[in-house]
């Protein structure tokens, strides 16, 4: 299969890891910073409370990943150690984290904007859109990282699209560990989840930015209810096709179930908010 030689030659070399999903808060600074003035937020604040909002969005994508994991947090309680613990969460970086819990972290780290911009809660109230847009853009890279660490597959699949992962990936790992795969065998052919994921988060950002285009104007908080109508939907539906571990309640992953909360929000919004927040945020003098 075409990806056992791709990964056999520079990504084995040179693997991506989560530290992609940090580097690339480096490419997204202009995106911000034009989103900024976009959203009419002040360009030099928003910068700064990105950094905290980048925090959080690692904090809290390693809790959930821990807690929603049942081998990661039955291996904290058995080989517990206080300060290796302490360093696990507060310094989240070498990897393991979690989609949905990165994107509640990201959104938290916003919250503690409030007493900076409370005299301008239009302002503050958009720092969740230009923060989801940005959010959208590097989980793009995330999902490559996944892809270059053989994370996330799916199950066994045979088509010409299909992944072989060779015998040191991490999804041959886990097989072997599930009695699947014996040692020293790439995997079977796997359904590519991964590429459908990245090409996803790819759709999902450039209607958001498109959208910030044509718009003229803002209505708070329309991006990220845009956002999750996109995403849950499509989350739903992907983690149906994947193998790799996961933690499953009456049937269904945790990601699933955040998929149908925030779907359910987002068209909660659009009913009993959308309107309301157009008729006071969005006067004529705001529009661009």
């Amino acid at each position: 299969m075409w990806f056992e030689s791709l990964f056999n030659g520079f990504l084995a070399s040179y693997g991506i890891t989560s530290q992609v999903l940090f580097m690339s808060f480096v490419l997204m600074i202009p995106l911000e910073l034009y989103l900024a003035g976009r959203f009419r937020v002040s360009k030099i604040k928003f910068f700064c409370f990105s950094l905290l909002s980048l925090y959080f969005s690692y904090l809290f994508g390693r809790i959930f990943h821990t807690f929603f994991d049942a081998t990661e947090l039955f291996g904290l309680i058995k080989y517990f150690d206080w300060q290796g613990q302490v360093r696990f969460f507060l310094f989240p970086y070498a990897g393991g984290i979690m989609f949905y819990g990165s994107l509640i972290g990201s959104m938290i780290g916003i919250a503690f904007v409030y007493p900076f911009l409370r005299k301008d809660k239009a302002a503050y109230i958009r720092c969740f859109d230009i923060t989801i847009i940005c959010f959208a853009f590097t989980a793009i890279f995330s999902r490559l990282a996944d892809f270059s660490f053989s994370d996330s597959f799916g199950f066994p699949f045979d088509s010409p699209l299909s992944l072989v992962y060779p015998t040191e990936s991490a999804a041959a790992r886990q097989l072997i560990k599930r009695g699947i795969l014996e040692a020293g065998m790439p995997t079977p052919p796997l359904f590519p989840t991964q590429p459908i994921m990245i090409v996803a988060k790819i759709v999902i950002f450039f209607v958001l930015l498109l959208k910030c285009f044509k718009d003229t104007k803002k209505v708070p908080l329309n991006y990220v209810a845009l956002f999750f109508l996109m995403y849950g939907p499509y989350r739903f539906c992907i983690d149906f096709f994947r193998f790799d571990r996961a933690a499953y309640f009456l049937g269904l992953t945790t990601s699933q179930w955040l998929s149908i909360f925030f779907f359910a929000a987002a068209l909660l919004y659009y009913r009993y908010l959308y309107k309301k927040l157009e008729q006071k945020y969005c006067t004529n003098s705001e529009m661009k």
